[in-house]
């Protein structure tokens, strides 16, 4: 141990687990591609290219939603029947058959129909591979870590879906248009996509099973809500987590566009500055968790910030504008109340009392109907997609909804007020070197 490079050494005490580099480099790939549309598509739609409406063009996106809340319910029960990788594997191949569909049939066609069924069903892409690497990660990685590694994984996440992506998109539409970046897009998630399964084959854990039916497995994922009613509340705060950024996606550049006439590439790269403040905040988040104490970082940082944050952002371009430098200081506001969101995983882990996979499953459905609920609280509120006062619905309630969460967070302390959970990892990889290594 003592001739380690420092600099590797130095890095693992921020919980990062080293030996995992390159799952996290392909996932970052991945969600490159899975998500390079995600700031823009609802604009696009809605546009005299395509020609729908804006409520039509966030009741696509919300169906897209939905296909991503039942992806990301399954990435977690299936694991225990047949193991992450294949979890992962049906992610990618399903992602790659959709979009494809989507971006050579669908779209040209107009055909609104076959553009929720396409664009809907690449929803099981990310979901199934990303979350279920998350799930594969908190397998192998000891409680009192749980924080750091989730934090990890949520900055490779954001910053391959929030930065990276959005930056792409900035760079590229102006150019190429919005086809050649979504085939840009596709090609990235093939890449991304094999490299994970490729570097997964040398982790024997990832192909881990508990030996039981995928009837059982989604069984016990369900029942598991009232078996531990805690944990049914910690789906709901995961819900909120996420609906607040892709409510945010689906409804602000439409706002600052056709409301106050910013240009769309320069409305995009203000989710680039959300990105950057996100991924840094995950690391630091995820550490400062396990120190802070999960339920107390949630509820006192993550909640009030978010809330705030997004409030802030609908009003500030009536005082200033679409002033990019305010704008932006309320996307990092953002950015940091989110990513203090980092420690819901270990937490709903620990009020699930060991049940990892059940956890997970529960977990990733809810940050998947949190792609859902933001997009529908969008399509349900808004009035007039050409006036602020018609976006006040959807800024107000994107906001409320953080209110909501931190309320519900009084009733999700730890048994004897604990900050967090100590012990060992459920599944320990074969490996010389297990993920939970860097812990020690």
């Amino acid at each position: 141990m003592s001739s380690r490079n420092p600099v590797i050494t130095l890095i693992q005490r921020t919980g990062f687990p080293t030996d995992l580099a390159g799952g996290f480099l392909a996932v970052i790939i991945f969600v490159i591609g899975d998500g390079i549309e995600a700031v823009w598509i609802t604009n696009y739609l809605s546009s005299e290219t395509v020609g729908f409406a804006v409520d039509s063009a966030s009741r696509i996106v919300t169906t897209y939603g939905v296909m991503v809340a039942v992806a990301a319910f399954l990435s977690g029960a299936l694991c225990d029947a047949i193991g992450p990788r294949k979890v992962m594997l049906i992610g990618v191949v399903s992602f790659l058959i959709f979009d494809a569909l989507f971006i050579a049939v669908a779209l040209p066609s107009q055909n609104i129909a076959l553009v929720y069924i396409t664009y809907g069903m690449r929803g099981f892409g990310y979901p199934m591979l990303a979350y279920g690497f998350l799930t594969w990660v908190m397998m192998v990685t000891p409680p009192e870590r749980q924080s750091s590694a989730s934090g990890w994984f949520w900055f490779a996440f954001s910053l391959g879906m929030q930065i990276i992506g959005s930056y792409l998109s900035a760079q590229m539409l102006p150019v190429f248009g919005h086809i050649a970046t979504l085939w840009f897009g596709w090609v990235l998630a093939a890449v991304g996509g094999a490299a994970t399964l490729l570097f997964l084959r040398g982790h024997a854990s990832a192909s881990h099973t508990k030996g039981i039916s995928v009837l059982t497995s989604l069984s016990d994922a369900v029942s598991v809500l009232w078996r531990h009613p805690k944990v049914s509340l910690m789906g709901i705060v995961k819900v909120i987590n996420l609906a607040g950024q892709y409510g945010m996606q689906v409804y602000y550049i439409v706002y600052l566009q056709k409301v106050y006439g910013m240009e769309e590439s320069r409305a995009i790269l203000t989710f680039t500055i959300f990105g950057v403040v996100a991924v840094i905040g995950d690391v630091v988040w995820g550490v400062l968790g396990d120190r802070f104490g999960w339920r107390n970082t949630l509820q006192w940082v993550a909640t009030p910030v978010t809330a705030v944050s997004l409030a802030y952002l609908y009003f500030i371009p009536m005082v200033a504008g679409p002033n990019f430098w305010l704008i932006s200081l309320g996307m990092a506001g953002v950015g940091i109340g989110l990513s203090a969101h980092v420690p819901t995983t270990p937490l709903i882990m620990a009020h699930a009392k060991g049940e990892t996979g059940n956890a997970l499953a529960i977990l990733n459905f809810g940050a998947g109907l949190g792609t859902f609920v933001g997009p529908g609280l969008v399509a349900l509120f808004i009035s007039n997609e050409n006036t602020a006062a018609g976006y006040l619905g959807p800024g107000m309630a994107l906001a409320g909804i953080y209110v909501l969460s931190f309320f519900i967070l009084f009733w999700l302390r730890l048994p004897g007020n604990a900050r967090v959970l100590h012990g060992e990892a459920q599944v320990h990889d074969d490996d010389p070197e297990p993920a939970g290594s860097a812990a020690h």
